[in-house]
Order: structure tokens, then C-alpha cells, then sequence
């Protein structure tokens, strides 16, 4: 079995290793996430031969295995998680998926057939069914970092109205560096926008007692106490998780707060981005992003991961004003019936399932989608 864990900080430095060699730049890979999020989706890893696994114990599309990440035979990598799926009894699902990585999984589970539980009974199979769900609403928003930074050419227009109408309406402003001496500052700013947010009447920011702290909380509330608590773990480990992040001052006055931590080297991901009161409304989102974006570029950035909009309708149109370079959908692929009284010819069923045998007589002789496949494996 995969030696899965809780993510732990001593784990970043081989993580970050295994994603750069991936090649791989989504916002689910970088360290920082992986770390602060484990328990909102029950993360686990394990670093062995140069790859790092995931399995996230989530709701919907974060649930399963993430695809693995590192340099080295993919081909066995992937072998490890079936057997693991086997041996825990796990569904064989993998979460988070980008498109070149699910064509590995096509050209991986078409080539070898595999014994994998149903998840349910636990009974077993052999053979892929692969099944792909996408969700628009997990897609990252990847952008050009010196395009952030300069806001060059006619189709930043209106965001360079934003920063000028800023710039008219206050004198002075300035970004700080993040440091341990304004760390509570920036806490500040996001208590300050969540009273603005939730108002008066919203559950009291903690992350003491969470079970008891959240019980009397709606799920607007309790998703945005998960990301306090976040933000908090985040500047109490700033250094450890190797974030860079700024705090925005108008005359004297913090006014916005921005972090962010490397997935892989020259692309940095954008973890929180708030701005408070009249200075949101006056252009300050503009001028955070531009000012922090400047930062990041002279640290070495080549790409900004603003991550996904969770299918916002506004936060979705504010992403695409920024005019990503590329929008990185990504899948949820099962590689099992859902339903195991799921009937082959249901239309509700994947319409390679496997489990039809060709003698029965509900199949049709011809379809050849009622035959296992047979093989080696072709990637060797």
C-alpha cells in the first residue's frame, strides 16, 4: 500500500520537487494548499520514488487520488494506486484531473486491465471503466505575470481606469512586505472583511473548538471561518511555506492584504486577496493585484495561478477580465460503476462497463462494449 499521511511542513521541499519535475502548475499541486487544506478535505501524501501522491477524502470533486506527480515511470506510479485502491478497498477515482494526465489515464487503464473494487460491495472486476465528470467551477485562471504587472495593451483599458481613479482619490499609498511584525495586520484586514461580508450578526472568526464553533453556522459562514482559520495557519507558518505576501496602505491606513506561495519555479499561486470598504470600490482590488504582481515578476514569476471561480458568476467574470493565458479545466475520472445495480444497457451507465458479460442476452451480440479487453501493457 501507498504510505499515505497528513501532510506535515517537513514534507514541502520534496512536494515542491516532485511538482516542478512534473511539470504541472495547478493550484491543487502547490504545497501551500496541500498543507492548509487537509483538513477541509481530509488530505493525505506520501513522497515515494520521486513522486509525490495524493488522496483527498473530500466531497464531490475532491474526493480520490490526484494524479502523480514527479519524474519517473508514470506507468508504476499508477500501478501503486490501483493496488492501493485494492488493498484498502478504496474506489479507484482520481481527482483534479488536467487534460493531458487524463489521456495518460485513457492510454494507461485501455492498456492494462486491472482488478478494482466497486466501492460498495466490494466486489471485484476486471477492466477499465473510465468515466470523466468536469466541473467548471474547479478550473484554475493561469495568467502572463508581466501582463498583471504592466496591464499593457488595450484590453486592460478599464483596469487601468480602475488604478487611476485609485490614484485620484488618494494621495498616498503603499504596499509592505508581509512581515512578522504586521502578520496581525493583515489578520486585521480579514476580520475587518468579514464583518463587512457577514455583517454583525455572523458567527465570531475562531478556530478554537471548531466542531462547537461552527455548529450554529450557515455554510457561507463555515466556508469562510475554513478560510480564516486558513489565513491564520498561513501567517503563523509565512516562512515555513516559503509565502511572499503585502499589505496595502493608504495614507498610514492598512487597507488590503494579499498572499501567496510558488507551485513550481517562475509560477506563484494566488492564495487571498482582500480589500475593505470604500477602497474596494475605488479601484483597490486593481491596484493590489497590479503592485503584488509587480513583486512577484521581480522575484522571477512568468505565470500567476488566481485559481477557480467555485462557479461565482461574478468571481468568474472578474477572472476572465483579466484575460488568462490559459483557463485549466480540470476532471474527475472514476474508474468504477458508481452504482453497482447500475444495468450495462441503463443509459445512466458508463457505456463501457464491463461488467456486461456477452452471454447475457440483455446484451446485444455486436456491441463489443460487452467483451473484456485483454493485454499487456503497452506503455512499457
Amino acid at each position: 500500500m501507498i504510505p499515505f499521511k497528513s501532510p506535515e511542513l517537513k514534507d514541502r521541499e520534496a512536494a515542491a520537487k516532485a511538482v516542478a519535475a512534473s511539470g504541472y502548475i495547478g493550484s491543487d499541486a502547490c504545497f501551500t494548499n496541500v498543507y492548509l487544506l487537509r483538513k477541509k478535505y481530509g488530505t493525505q501524501v506520501a513522497l515515494q520514488d520521486g513522486f509525490l501522491f495524493r488522496y483527498y477524502n473530500g466531497q464531490g470533486s475532491r474526493r480520490g487520488y490526484a494524479f502523480p506527480l514527479g519524474e519517473g515511470d508514470v506507468s508504476a506510479a499508477l500501478k501503486w494506486i490501483a493496488d492501493d485502491a485494492r488493498a484498502t478497498g478504496r474506489p479507484l477515482e482520481f481527482c483534479l484531473v488536467d487534460e493531458p494526465r487524463a489521456q495518460i489515464l485513457r492510454e494507461y487503464f485501455n492498456a492494462n486491465c486491472v482488478v478494482e473494487t466497486d466501492g460498495f460491495s466490494g466486489k471485484e472486476s476486471a477492466g477499465p471503466l473510465l468515466h470523466f465528470e468536469n466541473n467548471r467551477g474547479d478550473s484554475d485562471y493561469i495568467y502572463s505575470a508581466e501582463g498583471l504587472a504592466t496591464l499593457a495593451g488595450n484590453q486592460y483599458r478599464k483596469k487601468r481606469n480602475h488604478v487611476s481613479r485609485f490614484n485620484r482619490t488618494y494621495g498616498q499609498f503603499e504596499l509592505q512586505e508581509i512581515t512578522a511584525e504586521n502578520a496581525g495586520v493583515a489578520l486585521e484586514i480579514e476580520k475587518s472583511w468579514l464583518k463587512s461580508v457577514a455583517g454583525d450578526s455572523a458567527c465570531e472568526p475562531t478556530c478554537e473548538c471548531e466542531e462547537a464553533a461552527r455548529a450554529e453556522c450557515s455554510e457561507d459562514e463555515m466556508s469562510r471561518m475554513a478560510e480564516y482559520c486558513a489565513i491564520v495557519e498561513a501567517l503563523e507558518n509565512f516562512d515555513a511555506l516559503g509565502m511572499k505576501g503585502a499589505v496595502l496602505y493608504v495614507e498610514g491606513k492598512p487597507v488590503g492584504m494579499t498572499m501567496a506561495s510558488e507551485i513550481a519555479p517562475g509560477a506563484w499561486d494566488i492564495h487571498f486577496e482582500k480589500v475593505i470598504g470604500e477602497y474596494a470600490d475605488n479601484g483597490g482590488y486593481a491596484v493590489i493585484n497590479k503592485m503584488f504582481a509587480e513583486r512577484l515578476v521581480a522575484n522571477g514569476a512568468k505565470f500567476i495561478n488566481r485559481e477557480e471561480d467555485i462557479n461565482i458568476e461574478g468571481l468568474r467574470k472578474a477572472k476572465l477580465s483579466y484575460y488568462p493565458l490559459t483557463i485549466l479545466d480540470k476532471t474527475h475520472v472514476s474508474c468504477h460503476p458508481r452504482d453497482p445495480q447500475c444495468h450495462p444497457r441503463d443509459p445512466q451507465c458508463h457505456p463501457r462497463d464491463l461488467t456486461c458479460h456477452p452471454r447475457d442476452l440483455t446484451c446485444h451480440p455486436r456491441d463489443l462494449t460487452c467483451h473484456p479487453r485483454e493485454g499487456g501493457d503497452l506503455l512499457d
